[in-house]
């Protein structure tokens, strides 16, 4: 098994962007390989998912917690510097659609030898005593399989649970919504690692890493412009939730593709905003025209 070297980046979107490369790319050896990083704040969502349906809005329009979305489906995570994140990337058999346990056994394996007594649930989760430690999702070209997932250290819950609280206005969206779980962090469980890295050094020598990744500095300028082009911009991000639904007290908007296409039943007379793109930055710079933006901002987003 070969480990992927991802220069210490704690940047979600370019970690985002290594995985969809290392999928993507023929001229990497055809074979087994597990990528382990930490990102700094950041909620992730599955590929089908509406963001304004999955996401908190204090948390959109706060800077400090990124938000990004994934190539795999799946419901939507947060994540911080005390959440470890996995994926493995092999060559695709039909086998392995689905089959979670085929990846996961071996780290479910490695902590129950530390006394940490985790198993797989019926949802393709990692549970420890009942409360979930790690989520897991799947994407696959047909010739490579991506099978990935979160691993809750020391994460801090209560960020977790604000970000992915329900908004108090209706948001309505025929996509595909993510399960509430109860979550628990291994450091809460179990004392036997006393750091995250310690935690992750310890599931690579369990997993018999052979050797790493390094990529050159042309394929890392490749991955960059990946993240550039898609996994860091509002059109993959925004852009690719379904048709959504946000109930207001003042009206109704119309999302779609992460623009507004339509404003309904609005008891107020308002600029045109149809046309403007559905989030905090794109709002704010289509009001810098109004006298009354503050007030707007806070009523459309």
């Amino acid at each position: 098994m070969i480990a992927i070297n991802n220069r210490n980046s704690h940047n979600p979107y370019i970690n985002l962007a290594i995985e969809e490369y290392v999928v993507r790319q023929s001229v990497l050896k055809d074979r087994d390989y597990v990528f382990f990083y930490i990102n700094q704040p950041a909620v992730v969502l599955g590929k089908n998912q509406s963001i304004y349906k999955e996401v908190n809005f204090n948390t959109l329009r706060a800077k400090e917690i990124k938000p990004c979305r994934r190539i795999s489906g799946g419901g939507t995570v947060y994540q911080d510097f005390g959440n470890l994140n996995f994926c493995f990337i092999q060559p695709f058999a039909e086998h392995k659609i689905n089959n979670y346990r085929w990846f996961n056994q071996p780290l479910v394996d490695a902590l129950n030898k530390v006394g940490i007594l985790a198993e797989t649930d019926e949802r393709n989760n990692i549970i420890v005593g009942g409360k979930k430690i790690s989520g897991n999702a799947q994407f696959t070209d047909r010739k490579k399989i991506i099978s990935h997932g979160t691993l809750l250290f020391n994460a801090d819950l209560s960020k977790l649970r604000q970000a992915l609280r329900e908004n108090e206005f209706r948001v309505e969206s025929k996509s595909v919504g993510s399960v509430r779980s109860s979550v628990a962090n291994i450091a809460d469980i179990s004392t036997h690692f006393a750091s995250i890295d310690e935690l992750k050094s310890f599931l690579i020598q369990s997993l018999g890493v052979e050797e790493e990744l390094i990529f050159s500095d042309e394929q890392w300028l490749e991955i960059i412009d990946l993240t550039k082009s898609k996994f860091a911009s509002p059109a993959w991000i925004y852009g690719r939730s379904p048709k959504t639904i946000i109930y207001k007290d003042w009206g109704n908007l119309i999302i779609e593709e992460g623009i507004i296409a339509a404003l309904e039943n609005s008891n107020e007379k308002c600029p045109n905003f149809v046309g403007v793109p559905y989030n905090y930055e794109g709002i704010k710079k289509a009001l810098e025209q109004y006298p009354s933006a503050s007030e707007w901002l806070k009523k459309l987003f």
